[in-house]
């Protein structure tokens, strides 16, 4: 029997879309997220930071140092791809270190002169990111506003810490660094926290004039073969006198705008102070090892 052209075209059509379909390739599977993690490491110059160790030649006046603390919170953690895109770090809620995308790093460990922290440590910032190449890191020192003002005592970890609140206004102690030197051996304190906060009523913080956080860029860091960010004390406190006190004034610097011994400190941090403006490319204290 014969078959009328109008029947045997839409059965090779069928069968070249049959075909067709059976030659396309399966999609390529999806590349797994890269899992980083960030060492951070404490130096004080060339030496190795530790509670119970003495460092000689630090400030304006060479003086020594002990510390007694050494803890700070970052958040906002980027990796750059190629240099130029940010790519966020998706930082693990581990119950103790990290949530909701900050993390507090702690590098006193409770011995020597360091009675007011804790035996637990932690210099990483762990997470992931979608695979591909990254050749740069960025983060911000400090607390987002949102987190900076609410109740230490019920706060999850690492916010429920009461040596790092200041109080409901001032918020958390972004940095705190504190050490006993020759000339001020009840201690010289650093603690970087916001200031000149305002309250619309108990407990309601709207803004703070002084937030003092700071961005942190680190060109070239490969997440998969830089070794770590080093976090140099000595040259953070190099253009500081270590061994006096503005009079009438908390030891050392406790970000207070009228407090003259956190200007050289500001500026090593990249920090705006008095009427000198914020100068990024100014940070001295971080930098890839």
């Amino acid at each position: 029997m014969k078959r009328s052209l109008g029947s045997i075209l839409p059965l090779a059509l069928t069968a070249l879309v049959a075909t067709a379909c059976g030659d396309e390739e399966p999609a390529p599977t999806p590349e797994p997220p890269l899992d980083v993690a960030i060492t951070f490491k404490p130096m004080v110059g060339s030496q190795p930071f530790a509670c119970g160790q003495t460092y000689t030649n630090l400030g304006t006046t060479g003086t020594t140092y002990e510390p007694k603390d050494f803890r700070l919170y970052v958040h906002n953690v980027r990796l750059l791809s190629h240099g130029v895109t940010e790519v966020p770090v998706e930082l693990a809620d581990d119950g103790a270190w990290q949530q909701e995308g900050l993390a507090l790093l702690d590098f006193e460990n409770k011995t020597g002169l360091c009675s007011n922290g804790t035996t637990a440590m932690n210099n990483r910032v762990v997470g992931t990111v979608p695979a591909g190449h990254y050749s740069g890191l960025r983060f911000t020192v400090g607390l987002p506003f949102e987190k900076n003002h609410q109740d230490a005592s019920t706060a999850r970890a690492p916010l429920n810490i009461s040596t790092l609140f200041w109080g409901w206004a001032g918020g958390y102690i972004f940095i705190r660094m504190d050490g006993r030197t020759t000339g001020l051996p009840a201690g010289h304190s650093l603690h970087l926290g916001s200031t000149e906060c305002q309250l619309s009523g108990p407990n309601q913080v709207t803004s703070c004039g002084r937030p003092n956080r700071f961005e942190v860029e680190i060109a070239g860091f490969d997440p998969t073969a830089s070794k770590a960010v080093v976090l140099d004390v000595a040259a953070l406190l190099a253009g500081t006198n270590l061994d006096t006190n503005q009079a009438e004034t908390a030891p050392g610097c406790m970000s207070e705008s009228t407090d003259n011994d956190c200007a050289p400190i500001f500026q090593r941090l990249g920090l705006g102070f008095g009427g000198a403006q914020a100068n990024p490319s100014a940070q001295v204290f971080f930098r890839k090892e």
